[in-house]
């Protein structure tokens, strides 16, 4: 009778480099690892999938590979700007004047919306922005995350505040003032580590009006050229601002009551005093499941890029000079469009009760949400920065090439101008002879 070691030699003769002996060993590891109830059933299963997946028993062949110089640079970087976000600092912060919002608070509503951008990202986003509070005026009064848009590059995390500055020397008929688009300031970072935050230009009327004609992908360079038809007035940054007026104006929207409008005129869009919200909220989610309940606390630019009149303009008596084509001033706080809107409550079915949350979303800009819960409501953007239109986008046609006239009498009006024509090659004049 052969011995052990002689039978354990046979079960490792094999030609092919593999051997009986160590695959029957790595299957017998595997099922006391995984342990099923039926291994007696399941041993050639689990034969087949260790011939398909052995185990490699070489720790040489296991061994990570080393990083690059320019990636460990790049991690020792990150991990740096980590560390100044996280650490403590030395002497408590008094606290800047300035509101900052409770991100991690709100990141829980948003994740009821399909919403998330990481538990890590949102708290490092959170730090950031209470640490960019300190270092704005009081007159901004809160920051609030308009939320995030995706680019060819790195993405653009977007912040709100009220304009602490007046800007001087604008003309009123293309660029409005703190009353009307430009009455929030937004700063963009393209990194939820990084505490600085750049401030956008104040966008024009114009601006607006072209960002509606074409659709582009944004690049993530701020300074990036914008080659588009009809041409842009201005570069990357200015069409980021124009594009967060139209998201915010379209998708900023509230349970009716949050906001109402003071006495003053024109009448101004203000939150609701205190006692009044107290007495009007919460509201059950059966009634803020439809889009009577819902209102625009944000307006939508009109087709000429403006939230408030043109100012009027004189005539030489004095007397103001009516336009050829008026434009009506957008009405404030607007209800929703249902075919706009997507409403359902939160958690559904028999999960529904009266303080369910309520999820609205824009079918017009998607990646824009609004939760409602309980006193509170929170608005996010979460997208590319294009809006969805039905059909097949074409972009606009370039104006007809205009011909040449020439001037004709009056009653004629304008007569075309009849081609000149001149021999390119005229005879040579003979020489005269002598």
């Amino acid at each position: 009778m052969a011995s052990t070691d002689e039978l354990r030699q046979i079960l490792k003769e094999d030609q092919s480099g593999k051997n009986l002996y160590d695959h029957l060993t790595e299957t017998l590891m595997k099922l006391l690892i995984d342990q099923p109830k039926n291994a007696y059933e399941m041993f050639e299963l689990v034969s087949a999938e260790v011939k398909s997946n052995p185990f490699n028993p070489d720790p040489e062949a296991a061994t990570p590979v080393p990083m690059s110089e320019e990636e460990a640079s790049k991690r020792l970087e990150w991990a740096k700007k980590c560390f100044t976000l996280l650490k403590v600092p030395d002497e408590p912060s008094d606290g800047g004047e300035v509101k900052f919002p409770d991100l991690m608070d709100d990141g829980n509503l948003l994740e009821w919306a399909g919403i998330s951008l990481g538990k890590s990202e949102i708290y490092k986003l959170y730090l950031s922005i209470k640490k960019f509070s300190e270092t704005l005026p009081g007159d901004v009064e809160r920051l609030r995350l308009v939320g995030k848009i995706s680019t060819l590059g790195l993405p653009y995390y977007i912040i709100e505040g009220v304009s602490p500055e007046e800007e001087e020397g604008i003309d009123e008929a293309k660029q409005e003032s703190k009353a009307g688009v430009n009455k929030y300031a937004y700063w963009v970072a393209q990194s939820a580590e990084v505490g600085t935050w750049t401030k956008l230009p104040n966008v024009t009327a114009d601006q607006i009006v072209k960002a509606r004609l074409f659709k582009r992908y944004l690049t993530g360079n701020l300074d990036a050229e914008v080659p588009s038809y009809p041409p842009f007035p201005g570069t990357e940054k200015n069409l980021l601002r124009a594009q967060i007026a139209r998201i915010v104006g379209a998708t900023s929207i509230s349970p009716d009551g949050y906001y109402e409008l003071d006495d003053s005129e024109p009448p101004v869009v203000k939150l609701a005093e205190a006692e009044a919200l107290a007495e009007r909220f919460p509201k059950a989610s059966s009634e803020l499941k439809d889009a009577e309940a819902w209102k625009h606390h944000e307006t939508d630019p009109n087709k000429i890029g403006r939230i408030t009149a043109l100012p009027e303009v004189l005539g030489e008596d004095g007397e103001p000079i009516e336009p050829e084509e008026p434009v009506e001033v957008p009405e404030q706080l607007q209800g929703i469009i249902p075919e706009s809107w997507s409403l359902r409550v939160c958690p559904g079915g028999s999960g529904t009760a009266a303080a369910s949350l309520v999820v609205a979303k824009s079918l017009t800009w998607p990646g824009a949400v609004a939760v409602a819960a309980g006193r509170r409501f929170v608005n996010i953007y979460v997208g590319n920065g294009i809006v969805y239109e039905p059909g097949t986008y074409t972009p606009p046609l370039p104006e007809a090439i205009l011909s040449e006239w020439a001037p004709g009498e009056e009653e004629s009006g304008l007569v075309e101008e009849e081609d000149v024509k001149l021999d390119p090659t005229p005879p040579v004049e003979e020489a005269d002879e002598e």
